[in-house]
């Protein structure tokens, strides 16, 4: 019996030896290259449209490509920070009535809260100046507005409010805003912060009169609309407010999928710049398990003429 039980238990041990060994993976071995003709010192230089024609040996399970085109960067691969200039667009129209200045535009990166005391005692900078609003139901672009000097540094949040005042005793304007776009502008790449199609679900709005119920803000992914009363309508204060806009948040840049572990081995890679520039090319071939990955990255200097 006791030679038994130590049988078992040695069982046990060699299992739970096992259990905790990690399975292991070796380094891709991965090489690119480019036909020697088309070289000049580091780089490689091609004409726009032209085939660029990677040539890969070894073996990888894995291979991702970043072609060094603006959003396409192995250096911007994780999210990052960077500020532009901070711009902000939109059209609107004026339909019904003669009521002037019932829609102003303003801007804060300071609101302690989104609630109605907050939004109202916010220091609310009025941005309505730097756009050209509508007088009628003709529809008018606002041109780009800059709003860089209400940030403080890349990582500051900003709020845009749109606040309509109908006053009674004559019919009240119905305000639509369109194709509202805020964008963080940097040398290489334009980025969108916010759109209405993509933050239709966002928007909040307050008002101290919800009579009649239609005069108040409603948010689409098409316009922001606001329909006022007729003469005898409550007088109106309304506010519509986008969330916080982080305007210096970078989404990573993205790589297109090349093989996965799943295909067989692949002898090469074609593509096409659009556009003349200096690219680096960056490949990037790995091997994984549940526990481990191994890579290796692969560059090469593109140089793109017209």
């Amino acid at each position: 019996m006791q030679r038994l039980s130590f049988i078992i238990l040695a069982g046990l041990a060699v299992v739970a030896v096992a259990c905790t060994k990690n399975m292991e993976v070796n380094a891709p071995d991965f090489q690119v290259s480019l036909d020697p003709a088309m070289r000049v010192a580091d780089t490689f230089t091609y004409k726009v449209g032209d085939t660029t024609r990677f040539r890969f040996s070894g073996n990888a399970g894995n291979i991702t490509f970043y072609s060094g085109e603006a959003g396409k960067r192995y250096a911007n691969r994780e999210s990052s920070f960077r500020l532009g200039t901070i711009t902000l667009s939109f059209a609107s129209k004026s339909e019904w009535g003669t009521q002037k200045n019932t829609l102003k535009v303003l801007a804060t990166n300071k609101l302690a809260g989104l609630d109605s005391a907050a939004v109202v005692n916010a220091q609310w900078t009025d941005i309505s100046s730097r756009a050209a609003l509508a007088t009628s139901a003709t529809v008018v672009n606002s041109g780009t507005v800059d709003l860089t000097d209400l940030v403080a540094n890349e990582k500051d949040s900003l709020f845009i409010a749109f606040r309509y005042d109908g006053v009674t005793g004559s019919t009240q304007r119905t305000w639509t805003i369109t194709n509202y776009v805020v964008n963080n502008v940097l040398p290489d790449q334009t980025y969108s912060v916010s759109s209405l199609s993509t933050d239709a679900s966002f928007w909040t709005r307050y008002g101290n009169v919800w009579t009649p119920a239609s005069a108040r803000w409603a948010a689409t992914a098409n316009d922001l609309k606001i329909t006022g009363g007729n003469a005898s309508a409550p007088s109106n204060t309304s506010w519509i407010i986008s969330k916080p806009l982080y305007i210096g948040k970078l989404p990573p840049d993205v790589s297109t999928g090349v093989k996965s572990i799943n295909e067989p081995e692949k002898t090469g890679y074609d593509y096409k710049y659009s556009a003349p520039g200096v690219y680096k090319a960056t490949f990037v071939a790995f091997n994984h398990t549940l526990d481990e990955e191994k890579s290796v990255v692969r560059e090469l200097i593109i140089k793109v003429i017209p």
